[in-house]
C-alpha cells in the first residue's frame, strides 16, 4: 500500500522521530479504512517497533497509539506470526505502557480456541505469564489475558498443563505477594466451572489457600480471606470449601479474631465471607454456624459506624432471598433487637453510611409480587416498623430525607420507598402520609436525570397497583396517572402573553 508505505518509509528516515510520529496520526486518519485493510498486511511495521527503543515517553505514547490503530485492521494471528518475536522483546520494556499494549493484542488471540493454541505455543507465552510478578497495572493485564485463555478448551488444557503449572508454582515461590497473585488467578479460573475448579485443584494451585489463612502477617491473612470469599461465590467453590474443611477453619478464625489486635481489620472480611455463604444457603449457615450470627449482631451495635454498615449490608444480603427472610425472622428477638439499631444509622450517620444503611434495608425488605403471601408481607412490615419507627413515624424519617438537598441520599430513599410501594401495606403507608403524594407530583423537586427516573419508578409502582384511588381519592389518583403517562422528563410549558408596550 503506497500511501502507508510512504509514511513508514519517511518515519525510518526521520531524524526527529518524536515530532514525526506526532504528525503521522492525521495522515493515517486521512486514509480510508478500506485502503488500510486492503494493504496493511503488505507493509512492514518493524520501523514502528524500532521507535519503542527509547526512554522518551512522548515518543513511546505516539508509537503505541499508531501501532494500536494499525493492529485494529489486522488479523491477530498475522500480528503474532509477523511480529511475535518483537512483541516478546517488548514485554520487558521498562515503560509499562509497552507490555500492556502487547498483552492486549495477545488477549485478542485468546478469544478464539484455535488462536489460543497458537498464542500458548508461541515463545511469547511464558514470558507473558512471568509478568504476574510485574508492576500492578501490568499484572492486572496479564491476569485478564490468562483468564481469557482459560475460557477456551485448548487454552485451559495448556494453561493447566505440566509446563505452565510448573512456571506458576515457581512464580508463587518467589514471595508472598506473587504467591497471592498466582492464587488470585487460580481462584478466578476455578470460578468458571466445576471442571475448571477440579483441574486447578488437581494441579495444586489452590493449595496455598490452606496455608495463607493461618499466617501471622495480617495483610497476607486479609488477602487470603478475600480469596477464600471469592471461592465461596460459586456453588462449586462452596462445595470445595465444605469438602476441604475450610468453612470450619474460617469459623475458628472468626472466633479467635475477637481477641486479635487487628480484629477491626480482620472481622469485616470474615463477615463478608460468611455473609456470602449465608446468601447462598441461609438456613444451613445461620443454624449450623451460630457464632457467625452472634458476631454479626454484635457488629450491628458497634461504635464503629463502618462496621455497623457492613453488618447491616450483610443482613440485607442474606435477606434478599425468601429462605433468607424466613431464617432471619425465625431468630425472633435476636433479629428484632438487631434491626432496631438500623434507625440510628440512617438518622444520625455521615451521608455515605446513611446511604449504605438505606440500601441494605432496601435489599432486606424487597419482596417480589409473586412471593407476597401473608407470611412474607407480615415479616417485611414488622421489620419496617422495627427498623424505622423507634423515634417517630417511619414515613416521617423517609420523607425528611427526600426533602434534603443531597441527590445520592434521595436516590437511596427512592429505591427503598419503591420496594415498599410494591407491597400493599407499603403503598398505604406512602399514600396516606400527609402531603407526600403532592410532593411526589411536584416535578421541580428533582433536577437531574437519575433523580427524575427514581421518582418516576416510585410513582409507577403506586399507579400500577390500582389502589391509589381507593386510598387517596380520585383527584390524586388521576394526577399520579397523568404524571405516569407524561413520563419522567416531561416539562410543563407555561404560555406567556405579550402586551403592547412590553
Amino acid at each position: 500500500m503506497e500511501d502507508l508505505s510512504s509514511i513508514l518509509s519517511n518515519l525510518s528516515l526521520s531524524d526527529n522521530k518524536e515530532k514525526f510520529l506526532g504528525e503521522v496520526k492525521p495522515s493515517l486518519s486521512a486514509l480510508t479504512r478500506a485502503k488500510i485493510t486492503e494493504g496493511i498486511n503488505s507493509v512492514d511495521l518493524i520501523v514502528l517497533f524500532d521507535c519503542l527503543n527509547t526512554d522518551k515517553e512522548r515518543q513511546i505514547e505516539y508509537t503505541l497509539d499508531i501501532l494500536k490503530y494499525l493492529f485494529s485492521f489486522m488479523d491477530p494471528a498475522i500480528i503474532i506470526e509477523k511480529y511475535g518475536e518483537l512483541m516478546k522483546h517488548g514485554l520487558s520494556h521498562p515503560n509499562t505502557l509497552v507490555p500492556i499494549c502487547i498483552l492486549k493484542q495477545m488477549e485478542r488471540c485468546a478469544r478464539d480456541d484455535e488462536l489460543t493454541g497458537m498464542i500458548c505455543q508461541h515463545p511469547i507465552f511464558l514470558p507473558a505469564l512471568r509478568l504476574l510478578k510485574a508492576d500492578l497495572s501490568v499484572y492486572s493485564e496479564v491476569s485478564k489475558f490468562v483468564l481469557q485463555v482459560a475460557e477456551t478448551t485448548t487454552g485451559a488444557r495448556i494453561l493447566l498443563g505440566a509446563e505452565t503449572v510448573a512456571e506458576l508454582h515457581l512464580l508463587g515461590s518467589l514471595n508472598e505477594v506473587i504467591k497471592i497473585r498466582v492464587l488470585e488467578v487460580a481462584v478466578r479460573i476455578s470460578q468458571l466451572s466445576q471442571e475448571h475448579l477440579d483441574e486447578v485443584d488437581r494441579v495444586g494451585l489452590l493449595q496455598p489457600l490452606h496455608e495463607l489463612i493461618h499466617v501471622d502477617d495480617i495483610l497476607v491473612k486479609l488477602n487470603a480471606v478475600e480469596l477464600v470469599t471469592s471461592v465461596a461465590l460459586t456453588h462449586q467453590g462452596l462445595r470445595f470449601l465444605e469438602n476441604n474443611g475450610m468453612i470450619s477453619r474460617m469459623e475458628e478464625i472468626l472466633q479467635s479474631s475477637r481477641q486479635d489486635p487487628f480484629a477491626d481489620i480482620l472481622i469485616p472480611g470474615l463477615i463478608k465471607f460468611f455473609g456470602n455463604i449465608a446468601h447462598l444457603r441461609p438456613k444451613l449457615m445461620i443454624v449450623q454456624h451460630p457464632n457467625f450470627m452472634d458476631c454479626l449482631f454484635s457488629m450491628a451495635e458497634s461504635s464503629d459506624l463502618t462496621q455497623r454498615a457492613i453488618a447491616f449490608e450483610t443482613i440485607g444480603w442474606i435477606g434478599v432471598s425468601l429462605e433468607g427472610k424466613v431464617t432471619l425472622a425465625d431468630l425472633g428477638n435476636k433479629m428484632s433487637h438487631c434491626i432496631e439499631k438500623l434507625e440510628d444509622l440512617i438518622r444520625d450517620s455521615p451521608t455515605e453510611i446513611r446511604i449504605r444503611g438505606m440500601n441494605a434495608f432496601s435489599s432486606l425488605i424487597k419482596l417480589d409480587k409473586e412471593n407476597q403471601t401473608n407470611e412474607f408481607l407480615s415479616i417485611t412490615e414488622s421489620w419496617y416498623k422495627r427498623a424505622l419507627g423507634n423515634r417517630g413515624s417511619p414515613m416521617q424519617l423517609l420523607v425528611g430525607i427526600v426533602k434534603l438537598p443531597f441527590a445520592d441520599m434521595r436516590l437511596a430513599v427512592y429505591g427503598l420507598l419503591n420496594n415498599i410501594a410494591k407491597q400493599g401495606w407499603g403503598r398505604r403507608e406512602i399514600l396516606r402520609f400527609p402531603g407526600f403524594p403532592e410532593l411526589l407530583l411536584d416535578r421541580s423537586t428533582e433536577r437531574d436525570k437519575d433523580g427524575k427516573d427514581a421518582k418516576y419508578d416510585l410513582i409507577q409502582s403506586l399507579v400500577e397497583s390500582g389502589e391509589a384511588k381507593e386510598v387517596v381519592g380520585a383527584e390524586i389518583d388521576g394526577r399520579l396517572r397523568e404524571y405516569s403517562r407524561l413520563g419522567a422528563h416531561h416539562v410543563q410549558v407555561q404560555s406567556q402573553v405579550a402586551y403592547e408596550g412590553d
